[in-house]
C-alpha cells in the first residue's frame, strides 16, 4: 500500500481585520491632513518661502497627500495592533498521518491515526512563536502568555499528555525518541501552514531538553525548519538537576503517595511549595505511565553529573539554528558559573546564557516571558513590523 505524504492541519479560525478598521483610520489620517494642510501657517509660510520653483499649492498638496498617508498607515497600525491584543485562543489537532512512518526508528510505537493537540493565537507577526511543555503539563500552562502577546503563538500539548487520553488504550505510552519524531513532524506541518513565518521555538523544563533532543534524533528536520531562534527556559544541564523525574522514575503506581509528598518536600518556600502542589493535581490528571517512562528516559539521557553533554548539546543546537538563548532558574544558581566558563573554553557566546533571579515555574509566567520574547524577538522581527494583509 502506498504511504499517503498528505498531513492535516486543523488551523483554529484565521483572525481577519475588519474593514472599518481601514475605513477609520482613512477617516482620521483624512482629517489630520486636511487639519495640517489647511490651518499650519508654518507650513504655509515654508511654503510662500519656497515658491520660486514650484507653486504653493502643488507643494500644499504633496505636503497633505504625505501626512495623510503617513496618518492613516500609523493609525491603522495601532488599530491592528490593538484589536490583536485580543485575540482568541482555540484549539486545534495534527492528524498524525502514515507519512510519518518515514521518521519512525521505533517499529512497536503505534502512533498513525492519533493526533497532536495544540492551542493557537493567531495574529499578523512574522514570527511564530510554539511553546513546548514540562514533563506531564500540556498547552493550557502558556495560555496566559498567549492572551497578551503581539506574536502568533501556538502551544503543542505533546504526545499523551492531554487528560482526555489518559484512559485511552489507543494513546499507549511511546518512546522518548518517537516523541520526538512526532514534535518534529508536528513543527513541519505548522511550517507549512504558515510558510511566510519565522518559526521560534520556547520550551520549559522537559520541554526544553526535548529541544535538545530533536538536534540528537532529528538533526535534518530541525535544519529544514531554520528556526530563528531557541529559547531553553531550565533545561537539565546534569543528572543533580533531574529531581523531579528521578523521583517520579520511582513511583510504585500501586502505592504512589510515598515519592509524591518527597517532591513537595524538596519546596524552599510557600511559593514553590504551591507551584509543586498544582504540578503534582496536574500529572496525577494525566497517563502516569507516559509520564514515568519519559522520567526515567529523561535519567538516561542526563546520566552524569559532568555538564559536557549539556555543553555539547547545546553547541550543537547552535550551529542549527540562528539564535539560542538559555535562560536558567535561581535554583540552578550553583551551576551557571561553571557552565558559562565551560561555554567559554568551547566558543560559546556566553551572553546567550542568563541566570535568572524567578524560580522554576515563574519562567513559563507572563510577566516573564513577555520581558524576554518581546526583548529577544521583537527586536528581531524590528518595530516596524507590518502585518501581512
Amino acid at each position: 500500500m502506498p504511504v499517503s505524504r498528505r498531513r492535516q492541519v486543523q488551523a483554529p479560525g484565521i483572525i481577519r481585520m475588519p474593514r472599518w478598521l481601514a475605513v477609520l483610520a482613512s477617516v482620521l489620517g483624512t482629517i489630520l491632513g486636511l487639519a495640517t494642510n489647511l490651518y499650519s501657517t508654518q507650513f504655509r509660510d515654508a511654503i510662500a518661502a519656497s515658491g520660486r520653483h514650484i507653486s504653493s499649492a502643488v507643494v500644499s498638496a504633496i505636503i497633505a497627500a504625505v501626512v495623510t498617508s503617513a496618518a492613516t498607515a500609523f493609525i491603522y497600525r495601532w488599530l491592528v495592533r490593538r484589536s490583536q491584543r485580543n485575540a482568541q485562543i482555540l484549539p486545534g489537532e495534527i492528524k498524525i498521518q502514515s507519512d510519518i512512518l518515514d521518521a519512525l526508528a521505533d517499529e512497536h510505537d503505534s502512533v498513525v491515526g492519533r493526533s497532536l493537540h495544540y492551542l493557537e493565537a493567531k495574529r499578523d507577526s512574522s514570527e511564530l512563536v510554539v511553546f513546548l511543555h514540562g514533563l506531564g503539563l500540556d498547552a493550557n500552562d502558556f495560555r496566559p502568555y498567549m492572551a497578551e502577546s503581539k506574536f502568533h503563538c501556538v502551544a503543542l500539548t505533546l504526545y499523551g499528555f492531554n487528560e482526555d487520553e489518559k484512559d485511552d488504550d489507543r494513546y499507549r505510552p511511546i518512546s522518548l525518541q518517537t516523541h520526538v519524531q512526532l514534535l518534529a513532524y508536528a513543527l513541519k506541518a505548522l511550517q507549512e501552514s504558515n510558510p511566510r513565518k519565522r518559526m521560534a521555538l520556547v520550551g520549559f523544563s522537559f520541554g526544553a531538553d526535548v529541544i535538545f533532543f530533536l538536534v540528537q534524533y532529528c538533526i535534518e528536520s530541525i535544519r529544514a525548519l531554520k528556526v530563528s531562534t531557541a529559547l531553553l527556559l531550565d533545561p537539565n544541564v546534569n543528572c543533580t538537576t533531574t529531581t523531579i523525574s528521578s523521583r517520579i522514575a520511582r513511583v510504585d503506581e500501586n502505592r504512589p503517595l510515598g515519592e509524591l509528598v518527597k517532591i513537595l518536600d524538596s519546596a524552599g518556600d510557600v511559593s514553590e511549595f504551591r507551584n509543586l502542589c498544582e504540578y503534582l493535581y496536574k500529572i496525577t490528571s494525566k497517563n502516569f505511565a507516559q509520564i514515568q517512562r519519559h522520567a526515567k528516559d529523561i535519567l538516561e539521557m542526563w546520566g552524569s553529573d559532568s555538564y559536557d553533554n549539556f555543553l555539547d548539546r547545546m553547541g550543537q543546537l547552535a550551529r542549527v539554528t540562528e539564535e539560542i538563548h538559555v535562560v536558567l532558574s535561581f535554583d540552578y544558581e550553583s551551576h551557571f558559573n561553571t557552565i558559562a566558563r565551560g561555554a567559554v573554553g568551547r566558543g560559546l557566546d556566553p551572553t546567550n546564557l542568563e541566570c535568572s533571579r524567578y524560580s522554576h515555574f515563574e519562567l513559563i509566567g507572563p510577566r516573564f516571558l513577555k520581558d524576554r520574547l518581546e526583548g529577544v524577538l521583537w527586536r528581531e522581527v524590528g518595530h516596524f513590523d507590518w502585518p501581512e494583509l
